[in-house]
């Protein structure tokens, strides 16, 4: 078959968890794969020349500096809907009728027919204030009509994605096939010769923000600290003898710290956290991105089930927080990356 992927491209979860994916596709089929900025670059960097690539501007990231994230995203909508527009008209150009398949990871401008289109996504129900929570819930299913299928990468039943896609009220549950997570890291037999791992990752300026925050605490750890700064450029150390400081790690180099770490800081994304589920991690302090809603209810929603301990940034003490977390179950998956490309499989390609 020829196919096309659409990949969002709001920081790097969404383009990691579809490289599982993709390489399942190329054991068999022609992929194009459609995105933009860094999602982009890094699914050219790790798949070359095996696939054909489309640089498809994708809709405005309403970042901010505060905690006010609801507030801009509301204020940014017509931005955000224009953009849409102008990326839908690109996509379809591309598409015009010359795929067999079209996915879509949360790039709601890339579709052909229902029969032949297929959604990725996680979150089918924005995190809002009550009075707009529907009008979103029911602005996503209208989206989503367009495609035969949901494919969301989590589990019906036990699951850590809550509420944001389950007990849904506009979309048929026919319409829904819960696959399992994704994840490019798997799972090794390494010797812990890391007692903390900290990954920094997501838009900025929050970024920088935490890592600040970090940097200013770490010396009260004590053992050997890796550092990955989630940037592009050189690295940084920030004078601290202490931090074995890293700008970015590549997928080979991220997956043997994930494994080698007595305990891991990050963000509670959702591509991260099937990261933890994948590797079995349970010694793990999560700090969501303020005023990003999934993260926020993912933290909270991940420490009512007892998975793992969060706290916000601002009111960070890494030795205070780390001992908190300690003791936590982690999420035990009902089953794991590989079996749940072959359900992404037998479903995309009947």
């Amino acid at each position: 078959m020829r196919v096309l992927f659409g990949v969002f491209d709001w920081g790097f979860g969404h383009a990691t968890r579809d490289i599982p994916l993709i390489t399942a596709l190329l054991r068999g089929h022609e992929v194009h794969i459609l995105s933009t900025g860094d999602a982009l670059r890094i699914l050219r960097e790790h798949f070359g020349k095996r696939c054909v690539y489309h640089d498809v501007p994708s809709i405005y990231p309403p970042y901010t500096r505060t905690r006010l994230f609801t507030l801009k995203f509301s204020m940014s909508l017509p931005r955000m809907a224009r953009g849409l527009q102008r990326a839908r008209r690109r996509s379809k150009r591309i598409i015009d009728g010359q795929f067999d398949k079209v996915i879509s990871d949360c790039r709601y401008d890339v579709y052909d027919r229902p029969d032949n289109s297929y959604l990725i996504n996680h979150q089918l129900r924005f995190k809002t204030p009550p009075g707009a929570e529907r009008f979103f819930e029911r602005w996503l299913a209208w989206r989503m009509k367009k495609y035969r299928y949901v494919l969301v990468p989590d589990y019906e039943e036990r699951n850590f994605s809550g509420t944001l896609s389950h007990g849904l009220r506009y979309l048929s549950p026919d319409r829904i096939k819960y696959i399992g997570i994704l994840s490019r890291l798997r799972r090794r037999d390494l010797p812990q010769d890391v007692d903390y791992f900290i990954s920094l990752s997501g838009p900025e300026p929050q970024r920088s923000t935490l890592e600040k925050r970090i940097i200013s605490q770490v010396g009260q750890l004590h053992g050997r600290v890796v550092m990955a700064g989630g940037k592009s450029g050189p690295a940084d150390n920030h004078g601290r003898a202490d931090v074995e400081y890293c700008a970015f790690l590549a997928a080979p180099q991220q997956e043997e710290m994930m494994n080698r770490a007595k305990f891991i800081i990050t963000r509670s994304g959702y591509s991260t956290m099937m990261e933890l589920a994948e590797l079995g991690r349970k010694d793990v302090l999560l700090l969501p991105t303020p005023g990003q809603t999934e993260q926020e209810y993912l933290a909270d929603y991940s420490e009512e089930q007892g998975y793992f301990h969060h706290v916000s940034q601002y009111k960070l003490a890494l030795p205070r927080d780390i001992e908190r977390a300690r003791g936590f179950t982690g999420f035990q998956p009902p089953w794991r990356t590989e079996q749940s490309v072959q359900r992404f499989l037998d479903i995309v390609c009947s």
